[in-house]
């Protein structure tokens, strides 16, 4: 792999600096930026990784990210994928009216268990719905059972 130089301008120079000393950052930022730094000054990837304890794929990526998108792309988070939520707010709006409701006859207050039963037979849309998927939804809307 051929070596691409790394030519900071000095107001972002400055700004590596500042964040470097002042050690106020994510350490995975801080890092970030002395690799810049270390790069800019022309130090070998060998010797980065050695010093800042760093993989050489660490420093290669820092490089990329900096030449495709600038400094703000190479010091910020990529974002990752996540898992789609699974049901939507029209799902979860039901399974918090059902726990707002009386429970059925002969049953003094809902129960988890006895929640994500009745769920499951009355929304078509919540058939396959689990016990902590009903207790998720409750605790983010600040629903309580008792």
């Amino acid at each position: 792999m051929q070596r691409v130089e790394i030519h900071l301008q000095e107001e972002e120079r400055d700004y590596l600096a500042t964040k470097s000393s002042t050690g106020v950052c994510p350490v995975r930022v801080l890092q970030r930026a002395q690799v810049l730094l270390a790069l800019d000054k022309g130090v070998l990837d060998g010797r980065i990784s050695e010093v800042l304890n760093v993989e050489r794929t660490r420093i290669w990526r820092i490089r990329k990210r900096y030449l495709a998108g600038g400094l703000k792309a190479a010091l910020a988070d990529q974002a990752r994928p996540g898992r789609h939520r699974q049901y939507d707010d029209k799902a979860e709006a039901a399974i918090v009216a059902l726990a707002c409701s009386q429970p059925p006859t002969g049953y003094a207050q809902w129960s988890l268990p006895l929640l994500t039963k009745v769920v499951r037979c009355q929304t078509q849309a919540l058939q396959t719905v689990s016990q902590a998927t009903v207790r998720q939804v409750l605790k983010k809307n600040a629903v309580s059972l008792g």
